[in-house]
């Protein structure tokens, strides 16, 4: 696509990036509609029109088209994540969240590998006009738009419109969300002062920092693996499509085996320690061995990309296991989702061709957001604990036992019965 609308560096890597330009900003508005008018109607309208964004982006002929689009996608794509997120915590409790989420994101990463697939064998195509590259933005935006419209039939707006379950199951089930191991529930109700709560919490801050030093070396990877495998490696271009479908496999699998663990075992910070860790030595290895050894390099890529796959579910649902209410959660969901976006533009800018083949810099840079990531995530669990012990003294002491149930249902995580799971 890049030598078809003869781009520039710069201009290819501004159209990766405008892209989260709206993504971020649109984050929390997406949210907010999807709590006041339910997931049925809502997320099925971002599919759709992500897909017809994502169909005409194949008719692109110049920079200002692309440009045009990419930013459009942005806008259309922004509440799907988090939305999904949001959604996915009104349906199950903290201690069985993960997993979802997990088998959710394995089916984005799975996706990557079908990507590569599906762009190995368009790439070849050509009618008209049209070359390889616009076929793949056809045929996936069509297939988006098929998946939008079967979205409507499937979703339901939480356990109480759940058409399969009993009443009595839907009791049980909504008991469970709702309390979720406390024994007053949390106010769900909207109220501005919730937003305000989720907009000022340090613990919306902290996930933050995890969720850009984690997402960053996984865009790396989502963006610039082909042409990591075509530069570095030295495979064609439509091989190194190819070549990415048994990375993707494999971080998928991770991904599904983290989550159940990290549910199974009630944790999810040391999950992301091990999985950034993974991420790290993995881009570690692949600048050392790049030159030297390209197989070596290309089994990197497979630790790197499985370690920073099955880490991010985990960041994603800590905010699950410290945010409590659901209008703070679905807030602070949006807000570490859309301004985590903003790592998109750091990645789509740290492989500049004038650095190939071997993007040293950019190898860096990623071992530095893993790093990061590590000691993030272990200095939050270790404020998490003490938080737990803070509100332990508060029941013992008797000063929780003064406080209304209004009281506590409206302090959400930060009553002194609420746990941090980390």
């Amino acid at each position: 696509m890049q030598t078809a609308l003869s781009l520039s560096d710069k201009e290819y890597a501004a159209a990766l990036s405008i892209f989260f330009s709206l993504y971020c900003l649109l984050e929390v508005p997406s949210n907010l509609i999807l709590k006041k008018i339910g997931a049925k109607r809502w997320i099925p309208s971002i599919v759709v029109a992500w897909g017809i964004v994502m169909l005409l982006t194949g008719f692109s002929n110049n920079f200002a088209a692309l440009l045009s689009w990419r930013l459009l996608l942005g806008a259309a794509e922004c509440g799907l994540f988090p939305g999904i997120t949001y959604y996915l915590t009104i349906l199950y409790p903290r201690r069985s969240i993960q997993l979802r989420v997990g088998l959710f994101f394995s089916a984005a990463t799975i996706a990557g590998a079908f990507g590569g697939l599906l762009a190995f064998g368009l790439a070849k195509v050509e009618a008209g006009k049209y070359e390889g590259w616009s076929f793949i933005f056809f045929v996936e935006g069509a297939l988006t738009i098929v998946v939008g419209v079967l979205a409507y039939f499937l979703l339901f707006d939480g356990i109480e419109k759940a058409p399969f379950l009993t009443e009595s199951e839907k009791v049980y089930m909504s008991d469970c969300v709702h309390f979720d191991g406390n024994d007053i529930p949390m106010n769900d109700e909207f109220a501005w002062k919730f937003v305000w709560a989720g907009l000022k919490d340090w613990k919306t801050l902290f996930t933050l920092i995890c969720y850009v030093t984690t997402i960053t070396p996984l865009y790396s990877t989502a963006l610039t693996l082909p042409s990591i495998l075509s530069n570095s490696l030295k495979y064609n271009t439509i091989d190194s499509n190819l070549y990415t479908v048994p990375v993707y496999t494999v971080a998928s699998v991770t991904v599904v085996i983290f989550a159940y663990f990290s549910d199974h075992l009630g944790i999810c910070f040391p999950f992301i320690c091990l999985g950034t860790l993974l991420s790290g030595i993995g881009w570690g290895l692949s600048l050392n061995y790049a030159q030297t050894h390209p197989k070596i390099a290309y089994g990197a890529q497979f630790i790197s990309a499985a370690g920073s796959y099955a880490a991010f579910p985990s960041v994603v649902a800590s905010l699950t296991q410290t945010i409590g209410g659901k209008t703070k959660r679905s807030v602070c969901i949006a807000i570490i989702v859309g301004f985590g976006g903003l790592a998109g533009t750091i990645s789509s800018n740290i492989f500049p061709k004038k650095q190939a083949p071997y993007y040293h810099h950019a190898h860096y840079i990623n071992i530095g957001m893993n790093a990061v990531a590590f000691l993030s995530a272990l200095s939050f669990a270790g404020l998490l604990y003490l938080a737990n012990k803070r509100m332990g003294r508060m029941v013992d002491s008797g000063e929780a036992a003064r406080l209304t149930k209004e009281e506590i249902a409206d302090m959400g995580d930060e009553s002194p019965y609420f746990k941090y799971r980390y």
